[in-house]
């Protein structure tokens, strides 16, 4: 596994994100067309984790090629690689580029759920 900033790796994505009875942020950047949500981090993130697509895939239920395509549609967003594959079953790694896109998505999740809350607290008492 990569290394990544124990502080902000503490903030973990977590799968799935939120029941429906929860409140909460879930963010979605747009780059150049691009979309770079929640579910797709989780991925990438799963990935940094166990340093293999396939178990990232498999710790969210989900086929290889599936995530695979979704790792893609990271990848388009941006010129610089932010992965490394290994070449045949010798893992993938997050390059210095992808660890700090997570570093940086963590982040913004945290700083978004943290604004979010005097709003959602608000809300509720206005239920």
């Amino acid at each position: 596994m990569a290394k990544i900033n124990k502080k902000v790796m503490k903030n973990y994505l977590k799968p799935r994100l939120m029941n429906p009875d929860e409140n909460g942020v879930r963010v979605k950047v747009y780059i150049a067309g691009h979309m770079i949500g929640a579910g797709k981090m989780e991925l990438f993130n799963l990935v940094n984790k166990h340093g293999s697509i396939n178990k990232a895939a498999k710790s969210m239920g989900m086929s290889f090629s599936r995530a695979n395509m979704l790792l893609d549609t990271i990848q388009q967003a941006f010129a610089k690689p932010v992965l490394i594959k290994g070449s045949g079953n010798k893992g993938t790694e997050l390059t210095k580029f992808g660890l700090q896109l997570l570093e940086k998505y963590i982040k913004l999740c945290k700083h978004l759920t943290s604004e979010s809350k005097k709003f959602i607290h608000w809300a509720q008492s206005n239920q």
